[in-house]
């Protein structure tokens, strides 16, 4: 038998990135717990608290009840995080490949979108 995993496909907010990051290093604390774990990666724990919720019922991520409710990103959240990933990059790259068209035209190049480096 085969199974599928569906891969949530709407678009991570960046504070729900960044915690989905900060996860696939590794397990961390709840934000309760020790919310100075959460400052060390930079992460507000406001911010955390709010997102966290629908990263959990979303699948995500869990919490492990085992060693204090600490975070883990799931199998699923790890799909969804490379797919966000991958939808950057492929923003990137079509940025790059449109200013190289306009280049190879003689054209002037535009200046990069907000947010392009």
């Amino acid at each position: 038998m085969v199974r599928a995993i569906l891969v949530p496909t709407s678009h991570l907010s960046p504070p729900q990135q960044h915690l989905l990051r900060e996860l696939d290093l590794c397990d961390l604390p709840a934000p309760e717990a020790a919310p100075e774990s959460y400052a060390d990666r930079d992460l507000d724990t406001h911010e955390v608290r709010d997102v966290l919720p629908t990263l959990l019922w979303a699948g995500l991520v869990e919490r492990r009840d085992g060693d204090g409710g600490s975070l883990q990103l799931t199998p699923v959240g790890a799909a969804a995080l490379r797919a966000a990933q991958c939808d950057e990059l492929m923003d990137r790259l079509s940025a790059v490949a449109s200013f190289a068209n306009t280049v190879s035209r003689g054209a002037a190049p535009r200046p990069a979108p907000p947010g392009m480096p």
